[in-house]
């Protein structure tokens, strides 16, 4: 009691609850931990309250992250100490295992996307996305972006916390209710001479192939592209590097990283060459060193620990150096041919998926093609929840549309089970 004391008089308060007075009663919650426990009796504890938590055997959910297979090899490379511990490596000489790898991530994911350079690296693909916003608006200086009506909220608040200040506006486009797909006519009616970009989605946010995507370019005039994409996916269709983006941005949490209740997650951004000197973050180069061998050093580094903050590209002042890694690791240990693979099987999934909710009554919202997220017609929210389903996500909780009735998502991986699925769609349909 003494210290307390004496810690309280260095404050100039009389009790601890002085520390709290900014928050409100009714959120305070009196926590009422007991005598303090050795570490082995504290473990147990919380196991024990732990054990009371319902485990969903049914995994169906995505829209954004997934469970997918991750090889074991894949953590066994991130473990390592040269990964796992280091920092940003500003003295290239002691950092070429981290350069080489983050200069090999980069080879990658520009040749996953067909771009012509990627950074290394941002934090997730929404902040990614906030930054291509940013670059494009440093590209032409134009002030309008076009977005899909659909854009999931939690995407559109981040876009609108990144372009603060710099009066961009946000022009929302519409798509086919019919089929799902993009309105090229109403893209073509809404650009004009103050476009900066249009955002487009493939696989969209309904979840589909988009092949309308495909013809942005021909209605684009003189904006740009920015694609947000699903890294997984073009292993079977087109790379936005193909349809002409200028800047193809995703989250890269599908590459050899686990869920983990929701990060850490991946950036991937990519550009065209000629966009180089506007890009953010920061590029690994290879050069030789004195000795003429082969060498890796942070070629660009467009941020404001290097230079004038005024001249800064953005002010990201970290990078997801450890994710890229894995990323790297993941589709080096696939290859192409594995990538492919798990794409097709994860469009397969989608559509047995499809098949076996219809055989129960329930229908699909769009008849197009899905890759891993499913949009269908299901209300009975309660029926989700009490048969511990992980999934049935609301469409109007995800995005602002509000005209189709009790449209709910599940997801599909290479890892969901035949069987998994017939359970999901026996308990849905059984009414």
């Amino acid at each position: 009691m003494e210290d307390l004391d004496s810690m309280l008089n260095a404050l100039g308060i009389k009790s601890i609850d002085e520390l709290f007075l900014d928050i409100p009663e009714d959120l305070k919650v009196n926590m009422k931990l007991g005598e303090p426990l050795s570490e082995y009796d504290l473990i147990n504890k919380i196991k024990k309250i732990g054990d009371k938590n319902k485990r969903n055997h049914l995994m169906f959910l995505g829209n954004g992250i997934y469970d997918r297979y991750i090889p074991h090899l894949v953590d066994e490379i991130i473990s390592r100490n040269e990964f796992l511990t280091s920092y940003t490596p500003y003295q290239p000489e002691i950092s070429q295992g981290m350069l080489t790898a983050l200069f090999e991530y980069q080879s990658i994911i520009s040749d996953l996307t067909e771009m012509d350079v990627t950074n290394s690296s941002m934090y997730d693909g929404y902040t990614a996305l906030g930054e291509a916003v940013r670059m494009a608006y440093r590209i032409n200086g134009k002030n309008e972006i076009l977005i899909p009506e659909n854009i999931y909220k939690s995407k559109l608040s981040i876009l609108n916390n990144y372009s603060y200040g710099l009066n961009i506006k946000y022009v929302k486009y519409g798509f086919d209710r019919d089929t799902g797909l993009v309105d090229l006519n109403d893209i073509q009616s809404k650009v004009n001479e103050n476009t900066c970009a249009i955002i487009t989605e493939n696989p969209n946010s309904y979840g589909l192939i988009d092949e309308n995507v495909l013809s942005i370019n021909e209605v684009k005039k003189n904006s740009l592209i920015i694609s947000y994409y699903d890294p997984i996916s073009l292993g079977i269709i087109k790379p936005p590097g193909e349809y002409g983006a200028d800047i193809a941005v995703a989250e890269g949490q599908q590459l050899g990283i686990h869920m983990n209740a929701g990060g850490p997650l991946l950036g991937l951004f990519s550009f065209k060459r000629e966009y180089v000197h506007k890009s953010p973050g920061r590029l690994i180069g290879e050069g030789i060193d004195k000795n003429g061998r082969r060498a890796f050093v942070m070629t660009l580094q467009a941020r404001e620990q290097h230079i004038r903050r005024a001249r800064a590209m953005s002010n990201i002042c970290s990078n997801q150096a450890l994710m890229a890694v894995a990323a790297t690791a993941y589709l080096s240990i696939l290859g192409s041919s594995g990538l492919r693979k798990v794409a097709s099987i994860t469009v397969n999934k989608a559509e047995r998926l499809k098949s076996a909710l219809k055989s129960h009554g329930i229908q699909t919202v769009f008849n197009g093609i899905n890759f891993s997220d499913v949009l269908f017609h299901y209300g009975n929210y309660k029926k989700i929840a009490e048969n511990g389903i992980s999934g049935g996500l609301r469409l109007s909780d995800l995005t602002n549309i509000d005209y189709y009735d009790d449209a709910v998502f599940f997801s599909v991986t290479e890892k969901t089970e035949d069987e998994s699925i017939n359970e999901l769609a026996r308990i849905l349909g059984d009414d």
